[in-house]
């Protein structure tokens, strides 16, 4: 990982396009989703299976691109991932009395994340030749 000042501007430019790139999926999701709580479970969902092949990966990311592609690729998950929507839509959900759709969102966010990203790491630990 680079650290220091270059690090940390590094990593703050690459939030910043992983949250661009948020708004962006999450615009052309909205256009075609009716339940708009659905586009931040998938954004999340997504990152956190990319998150585990990060994980799982990172010194294969870093071998073949240099200390700095963790960096990277850190702080674009972060900015493309998104606790505090999630938690916005669980709360607006029940206070709309869409207790239904408010528990899916809740239990597909917290048991599909940790499943999704377990499962991006497995897959990068075997591409990498490494035991799942």
């Amino acid at each position: 990982m680079t650290s220091g000042p270059a690090g940390i501007v590094l990593l703050a430019l690459a939030g910043a396009c992983g949250c661009v790139l948020r708004a962006w999926v999450r615009d052309a999701l909205l256009r075609r989703l009716l339940a708009t709580w659905w586009s931040v479970a998938i954004i999340n969902l997504a990152g956190a299976f990319v998150m585990g092949m990060a994980a799982g990966g990172t010194q294969a990311l870093a071998d073949a691109g240099g200390a700095w592609v963790p960096t990277a690729v850190m702080g674009v998950l972060a900015g493309w991932t998104t606790y505090s929507a999630f938690t916005v839509d669980v709360v607006q959900l029940v206070l709309r009395g869409q207790r239904g759709q408010a528990a899916a969102l809740w239990a597909v966010t917290l048991l599909g994340s940790p499943a999704l990203a377990f499962a991006g790491g497995a897959l990068a630990r075997t591409a990498a030749g490494g035991a799942a």
